[in-house]
C-alpha cells in the first residue's frame, strides 16, 4: 500500500501534480483539502473511491485543528487495506507537510502504516520571483485563513528541505499565455532556470522532469528533520571535484567580529535567492547560531550551544550572482584578526579559568 501527500504554494500546481501521479497510479484513491475563510474545511474525494464533497466548519482553523478533526479521520477511513492500493491525499496549499504529518504518523504507526513519499508540486518558471516575493502569503491571496505573515520564499525554504520528490508542473500563466509563453514552459529558458535553482535547495529530492517520468522519492521522517533543523547545510553534489549547481559554500574557523559580520551581511545575502548555515561569533562564542534566508528575509535563531559539533562559520549560497572568490574575501576579513583573537581567548580564559 503506498500514501502519498501533496503539497503546494497553490492549487493550480497541486492538480497537475495530482494528474501526473494518478496517470502511474491510476487506480489510486484521491483526497484534497481545501481551508477556506471562516475556518470551512471543503473535502473532494475522487478516483477509485465513491465521490465525495463535503464542507466542516472548525471553531478554530489552525493546521493542528483541521488534522485532528477533518484530514486524520478521512486518511484513516479512506487509506486502503490492499497491498496494490494507493491513497493520494493533496494538503492545503501553503500548509508545511511535517506540521500535518507529526500528527498524523503516530495514528499510522500504530495501525502498521507508513508515509511512503511527499511530493512537492511547484512551477519551476514562477520559483526565483516566488523566493523574491516580499509579500506575504495573505497578502498574495495564497492563504486565506488568517494573516499569514511567512513569504512565499520562507514555505519553499522549508518545504524544499521537506518534500522527497519534486514534481514540476507548468504554472497557470503559460496556459493563460499561449504561444506567447514559451520560457515558461517545460524546455524553456525561465522553467530550465527554475529546475536548476529547485536541484540546488533540495539535492536530495527525487525530480520527476517529464510525463513518463513515474519516480518517487522515500520519505524518511527523521531524514527530513534533519534537513528542516536551523543551519543544516544540504550535501552539494559535486562532479569532477565541482559544483556543477554553482552554489557558493563559504568557510570561516576564527570567531566573527560581530560588528564587521553585521555590515558585511547585507552585501553576502543581496544577490542570494537562498542562504543557510551556522555563523560562530566572538560575542557569543559557545552559541551555535543559524542564520538563514529566502529571498528578501534574513533571519538568524539560537540553536544552543555547539553540543559535539566543532564551532565555525559555514554557510551556503545559492542562486547567487556573486564571485565566489569575492564573498569568500568579504567573509574572510569579517573574521577576528590575530590581535583581536589573542584578546578573545584571553577574555575567555578569564571568563572561563
Amino acid at each position: 500500500m503506498k500514501l502519498i501527500f501533496v503539497s503546494s504554494l497553490e492549487s493550480h500546481c497541486r492538480g497537475l501534480a495530482v494528474k501526473h501521479l494518478q496517470a502511474h497510479e491510476p487506480r489510486a484513491i484521491v483526497v484534497h483539502h481545501d481551508v477556506l475563510e471562516g475556518h470551512r474545511v471543503v473535502r473532494r474525494v475522487s478516483g477509485s473511491a465513491p465521490p465525495e464533497r463535503a464542507a466542516t466548519v472548525l471553531e478554530h482553523g489552525c493546521i493542528g485543528c483541521a488534522t485532528r478533526f477533518e484530514i486524520l479521520p478521512t486518511v484513516l477511513r479512506l487509506v486502503p487495506r490492499q497491498a496494490d492500493g494507493v491513497l493520494i491525499v493533496a494538503l492545503p496549499p501553503t500548509w508545511h507537510s511535517d506540521l500535518v504529518l507529526d500528527i498524523i504518523r503516530p495514528e499510522l504507526q500504530r495501525r502498521s502504516l507508513q508515509v511512503n513519499s511527499v511530493v512537492l508540486a511547484l512551477d519551476p518558471a514562477a520559483l526565483e520571483d516566488q523566493m523574491w516575493d516580499r509579500h506575504t502569503l495573505w497578502e498574495s491571496g495564497y492563504n486565506t485563513m488568517e494573516p499569514d505573515e511567512r513569504t512565499a520564499g520562507e514555505y519553499f525554504y522549508r518545504e524544499l528541505m521537506l518534500a522527497d520528490t519534486l514534481i514540476p508542473t507548468q504554472g497557470l500563466s503559460a496556459e493563460l499565455l499561449g504561444e506567447h509563453a514559451a520560457e515558461l514552459r517545460e524546455g524553456g529558458v525561465q522553467f530550465n532556470a527554475g529546475l536548476h535553482l529547485a536541484g540546488q535547495l533540495a539535492p536530495h529530492a527525487v525530480v520527476c522532469h517529464h510525463p513518463a517520468d513515474d519516480r518517487l522519492g522515500r520519505y524518511d521522517a527523521g531524514e527530513a528533520g534533519q534537513r528542516v533543523f536551523p543551519g543544516h547545510l544540504p550535501t552539494v553534489p559535486m562532479v569532477d571535484g565541482r559544483d556543477p549547481s554553482h552554489a557558493i559554500e563559504l568557510k570561516a574557523e576564527r570567531p566573527l567580529h560581530p560588528e564587521r559580520f553585521r555590515e558585511a551581511l547585507p552585501g553576502l545575502a543581496v544577490s542570494c535567492t537562498c542562504i543557510r548555515g551556522t555563523i560562530w561569533v566572538a560575542n557569543a562564542p559557545g552559541t551555535r547560531i543559524a542564520l538563514g534566508g529566502a529571498g528578501p528575509r534574513i533571519w538568524m535563531e539560537s540553536t544552543g550551544p555547539w553540543a559535539g559539533e566543532t564551532a565555525g562559520t559555514r554557510l551556503l549560497l545559492m542562486g547567487s550572482e556573486h564571485e565566489a572568490d569575492q564573498v569568500r574575501s568579504v567573509l574572510h576579513s569579517c573574521q577576528l584578526s590575530d590581535a583581536e583573537l589573542r584578546g578573545f581567548w584571553s577574555d575567555s580564559t578569564a571568563r572561563n579559568p
